[in-house]
């Protein structure tokens, strides 16, 4: 019961450093996508046009907002010199971006079983885009955004770069699937047409293998606290 009491009252703290802006942020792409699926299919939109909005929320607006809020908590802390005395500020960085991660996985999967259910749902996706429309491409997103956070040590700089490659995938989108390289790493496969399975398969491990690796690298680069103390992170 202690141990309980011990772990709730560390999230309340680590929430009230954080504050609300993170979270905000991270659910309201989420949230507001969702609200505008449900509105078109209200209001008599096209499936066509379903399809395409369902796959930009899962796919683009949910793994954004949430990146961008996970890239704002790091190295921002003004206390970062207090928690070095006390523990590792990397488990306490990697805890504050898990609080703002995992409501927003939790409200895109919801969002991906209530669209299947209106029918908006991207052209050849099965029961597996539950999770694989989206996650990837998050996990992608949120790792570079909190490499590049803590690489910079400006949660402001990694933001707009961030929304950058966000913003280059969903314009050139056609020349990113067009390169075999590339194509390994763009969100949006899948989304707006049909892929062969092979590269379906290959770009869903691709994402999450980079990811994974830009996570092992931030990890190392805020193993050394000391370089954001006194850092500009605006």
């Amino acid at each position: 019961m202690d141990v309980n009491r011990s772990t709730w009252a560390r999230l309340r703290l680590e929430l009230r450093v954080i504050g609300i802006a993170p979270p905000v942020t991270a659910l309201a792409a989420t949230l507001g996508g969702a609200i505008l699926v449900i509105v078109m299919h209200a209001t008599g939109a096209g499936a066509e046009h379903l399809d395409l909005a369902a796959g930009a929320v899962l796919a683009g607006f949910a793994p954004l907002g949430t990146a961008v809020a996970a890239s704002s908590v790091v190295g921002r802390d003004s206390g970062a010199e207090l928690v070095m005395t006390t523990t590792v500020y990397r488990r306490v960085l990697f805890l504050r971006v898990g609080l703002v991660v995992v409501p927003a996985v939790l409200v895109t999967l919801l969002d991906a079983f209530v669209f299947r259910a209106l029918n908006a749902w991207p052209e050849g996706q099965g029961t597996d885009g539950y999770v694989l429309v989206w996650a990837p491409p998050m996990l992608w997103l949120v790792a570079l955004a909190v490499l590049v956070a803590a690489g910079l040590r400006s949660p402001g700089a990694a933001s707009g770069l961030i929304g950058g490659v966000w913003l280059a995938q969903y314009l050139m989108g056609t020349a990113i699937r067009d390169s075999t390289v590339l194509r390994t790493q763009y969100m949006f496969m899948g989304v707006a047409a049909k892929v062969p399975a092979h590269e379906w398969t290959v770009n869903r491990i691709a994402l999450p293998a980079v990811g994974i690796a830009a996570v092992i690298a931030a990890g190392l680069l805020l193993g050394r606290p000391e370089r954001f103390v006194g850092s500009d992170t605006a």
